[in-house]
């Protein structure tokens, strides 16, 4: 089996769901948004215009809550993308994901229809940053995913085939698009736990 393949399947088994239903994005408290500026140009011969300007801490903790959402929404998708309709599977993935992660969703989403399989459950999420994001069109977040609720079930028999485990280190890399954040690619971090919160 191919690593990255294998890698998103023990992702998908893992995490399956995104905390979208009771979790909102997390602000780190170490960066709040601290102030916005903003600025009314008049001229006589135009109309009235406004436009904010973010600080930089202001736009880090922006950035790090846009990419929360993101990163929540495909967890997400991994759980549901198995038992939508063909023609809405494209429009999800790509919602919420680029090259390389992309293609792998893909082709897991093409394997688990073929073998008759879907996610279910809940996954939550704790997330952390190990580094900031600072304007860059690149972020990486840690998610230390409880998917312990969460797996892959046989959508024939309903049967569960797999149960997540808590304290799964995940870390995700993110590209800044001009739709805005996608996921580029998710990996387990294998052989390693983690605690929520740290």
């Amino acid at each position: 089996m191919n690593t990255r393949t294998s890698t998103l399947t023990i992702v998908v088994a893992a995490t399956l769901a995104a905390a979208l239903t009771g979790c909102s994005p997390a602000v780190d408290a170490a960066n709040p948004i601290t102030s916005a500026t903003k600025t009314t140009i008049t001229t006589p011969a135009t109309p009235t215009s406004t436009s904010t300007t973010l600080d930089p801490a202001a736009k880090e903790s922006q950035d790090r809550q846009d990419a929360e959402l993101v990163w929540r929404k495909f967890l997400g998708v991994l759980l549901k993308v198995g038992t939508l309709p063909a023609d809405q599977v494209e429009p999800a993935i790509t919602a919420v994901a680029v090259d390389p992660a992309l293609a792998r969703l893909r082709a897991q989403e093409a394997q688990f229809r073929a073998e008759h399989k879907a996610g279910y459950g809940q996954d939550v999420s704790y997330i952390t940053w190990p580094q900031p994001i600072g304007g860059k069109d690149t972020a990486v977040l840690s998610d230390c995913a409880d998917g312990s609720q969460a797996g892959v079930r046989d959508t024939k028999t309903g049967n569960k085939l797999t149960v997540g485990t808590a304290n799964t280190l995940l870390r995700a890399t993110l590209q800044r698009t001009p739709q805005g954040w996608r996921v580029a690619n998710s990996e387990l971090l294998e052989g390693t736990t983690c605690t929520p919160g740290r």
